[in-house]
């Protein structure tokens, strides 16, 4: 199993969510977090806004769905085709277990 987390732009969050849902991904979380990445915040006028708004998408998946929902993931978080600074971040990692609090169950 592999655990993708994305970090998007908040505005483009509902894109990617309503992809993943399209090609069978529905169990994902998200959360608003704040951050700053190579974009190194925003100035407007004399105010600097040291970390912005951001959307974490965490997905658990079958190593064999990796490709496919970090591709998801990808096109549906760039603003343009050619993507900015700010887009997004995906990270994954491998994940060693996974149990279902309510029955002990250990699945995905």
């Amino acid at each position: 199993m592999k655990m993708i987390k994305a970090i998007v732009r908040p505005e483009k969050v509902d894109d990617i969510m309503s992809a993943l849902i399209e090609k069978g991904f529905n169990a994902a979380t998200r959360m608003a977090v704040l951050g700053k990445g190579k974009q190194k915040g925003l100035k407007i006028g004399e105010v600097y806004y040291d970390e912005l708004p951001k959307e974490l998408i965490m997905i658990v998946v079958d190593d064999k769905d990796q490709d496919v929902v970090t591709r998801i993931i990808i096109d549906n978080a760039k603003i343009d085709k050619k993507g900015n600074y700010g887009d997004g971040k995906v990270f994954i990692s491998d994940v060693e277990d996974a149990i279902t609090i309510s029955t002990g169950v250990r699945e995905l």
